[in-house]
């Protein structure tokens, strides 16, 4: 059997390490079959939103060869190869505005360099426009991916210097709108959504579809997929721990399915988590792994949560303000609650949260509640909102 990766976010070495893939392509077919789009896209930590950016990457740079046997290939899909202009922000986390600017230009440096064009204006919106505008001059419009774009403010969300960083991430990405005429292509990804007022006011023309029905599933792994592609892996890990297949199965939907992004759609197991089961052969905690954000924290410390009512109408669902954090809004948007159930109001949809699973559910426990022990009562009712 294949092997399976956890650590690899290249889909050009997930394919030549002959690594398995659950084939998304379908999902990416129809946003790339599009004239032209630009898109948001939201999910937890884990989820593979840099492997799916990668992937993007691969289809408009034309390598249909490293796509053999996927769903995109047995489509009339023209791969015509585009100039790739990729930002991981993740490399962007800084303490002062001078020092995001000079990682700004760093990142825009390089993608200079790769696209074999000289930039000659000054300050990183200034030259990220240019680069842009130039790349698509030689020829062919251009195909902006933007990777963990809320990175350098996620880390700084409970620092004086946040307001600041917004403001120059605000009139970065603001650029993306103003070159849309230069654009083939946008995909944006993130953990979060800020609203409007921080940085989204000038990026109103991406199409959002972190909490859209055809992509609910677009990552993550649905219950089929993961029988389908793990069979033999379910079996190895049902044989380690002394268990029959179908109790298998539904120890592992305990432990890592139950995460939903659309109100009525199939839940998905986080990928990297169910990944590390089937390698280890032991059901575990593994969200631990990549700790929880300091901010988060803080933040529950300063805004306890009512875990007797864990209800968010659709706009909290949607984005969240910098300087006025929803704490729920925060908790579902970075995969410690997901979606039970939707109902209509009269001022619109009101959502339910519970825990996604048993994985979640002691993490919050043990690393955020431990935290703020005077809150016994809302961590005892936490661990039963499975």
């Amino acid at each position: 059997m294949k092997s399976i990766s956890t650590n690899i976010y290249t889909f050009e070495d997930f394919i030549k390490g002959n690594y398995l893939y659950v084939d998304k392509t379908r999902y990416l077919h129809k946003l790339v079959s599009e004239y032209k789009g630009q898109y948001f896209f939201a999910r937890p930590r884990r989820f593979g939103k840099s492997l799916m950016i990668s992937t993007l990457k691969a289809i408009f740079q034309g390598k249909k060869e490293l796509f053999e046997g996927l769903y995109i290939t047995e489509t009339n899909y023209d791969w015509l190869e585009y100039p790739v202009i990729h930002l991981d922000m993740g490399s962007c986390v800084a303490d002062s505005t001078e020092e995001m600017k000079r990682n700004l230009d760093y990142l825009i440096d390089r993608q200079a360099k790769l696209n074999d064009v000289q930039l000659n204006n000054e300050g990183c919106s200034a030259r990220f426009q240019e680069l842009i505008v130039s790349v698509s001059d030689k020829g062919k419009k251009v195909v902006v991916l933007v990777d963990e774009y809320d990175k350098p403010l996620l880390n700084r969300l409970d620092t004086p210097e946040v307001e600041k960083l917004q403001s120059v991430l605000k009139s970065f990405y603001g650029v993306i709108k103003t070159t849309e005429h230069a654009q083939r292509f946008a995909m944006i990804t993130g953990i979060s959504k800020f609203s409007k007022v921080s940085i989204f006011s000038d990026l109103n023309n991406l199409t959002d579809l972190t909490m859209t029905a055809p992509e609910s599933t677009m990552l993550g792994y649905t219950q089929e997929e993961l029988e389908e592609n793990f069979d033999e892996y379910i079996d190895a890990l049902a044989e380690a721990q002394g268990l029959s297949k179908y109790e298998c199965l539904d120890k592992l939907k305990v432990w890592y399915n139950g995460y939903r992004f659309e109100d009525n759609a199939p839940t998905v197991y986080n990928p990297v988590s169910v990944m590390k089961c089937f390698q280890n052969l032991k059901f575990n905690n593994f969200w631990f792994e990549t700790g929880t954000p300091s901010f988060l924290i803080k933040l529950l410390k300063e805004k306890p949560v009512d875990f007797g009512d864990l209800t968010l109408s659709a706009p909290s669902m949607d984005s969240y303000d910098p300087k006025n954090i929803n704490p729920l809004t925060l908790l579902f948007q970075t995969g410690y609650l997901t979606i039970d159930s939707c109902e209509t109001g009269p001022l619109g949809n009101i959502y339910h949260l519970r825990f996604p699973n048993q994985e979640v559910s002691t993490a919050f426990n043990f690393t955020l509640a431990s935290n703020f022990s005077a809150n016994t009562d809302g961590v005892l009712r936490a661990s039963c909102l499975m």
